[in-house]
């Protein structure tokens, strides 16, 4: 495998992080962010990715020459419609805010994902231990996003008292044991 393979993975990622940190970071200043449970997680989710984007600025030679120029560049066209759309959250309600971290937080899953298994075939071990704890962590962020919505959207719409069922039912979900057989 190419260097700059593992570089441009390395690049895409943090890019990635970077733009969602700046987001989560917009979205904690919202006077829309009324519930205790969404200020909660948005802090959880700014702390790992700044604990993140530190940890990958100490990789600088796994980040492309001239990253701040890159991160520009990639930007566009590595996130798309969902940087967009994670740029409009000032206006938009808590809980289609919390989708769109929902959506960034998957994307950066995938990113270590891939660059886990580029670190393991490179037999770089670092690299590897560093994703797999980060994989880890941001995975943790998915499950809790996933159970704040429903409370968030429960709150919107005034219909608290399904909360937590809607969360429970949907949490339900994401068993192993209820996927389909055909799936």
């Amino acid at each position: 495998m190419k260097k700059e393979t593992l570089t441009n993975y390395t690049t895409d990622l943090f890019t990635l992080i970077k733009h969602t940190h700046k987001a989560v970071k917009t979205q904690q200043t919202s006077t829309k962010i009324k519930n205790a449970k969404a200020s909660d997680l948005l802090h959880n989710i700014d702390l790992v990715l700044s604990e993140q984007i530190e940890q990958l600025k100490e990789m600088d030679d796994l980040l492309n020459d001239g990253t701040k120029n890159t991160i520009k560049k990639s930007l566009a066209t590595f996130t798309g419609a969902i940087a967009g759309a994670i740029d409009t959250q000032r206006s938009d309600a808590t809980s289609k805010m919390l989708r769109d971290d929902y959506t960034a937080l998957g994307m950066i899953a995938t990113g270590y994902t891939m660059l886990h298994t580029a670190a393991l075939g490179i037999n770089n071990q670092e690299l590897a231990d560093f994703t797999q704890r980060s994989l880890t962590q941001i995975a943790a962020l998915v499950t809790q996003t996933s159970k704040v919505i429903p409370h968030i959207v429960a709150d919107e719409l005034d219909i608290s008292d399904v909360a937590e069922q809607a969360e429970s039912n949907t949490q339900e979900c994401w068993n192993p044991e209820n996927y389909s057989q055909e799936a």
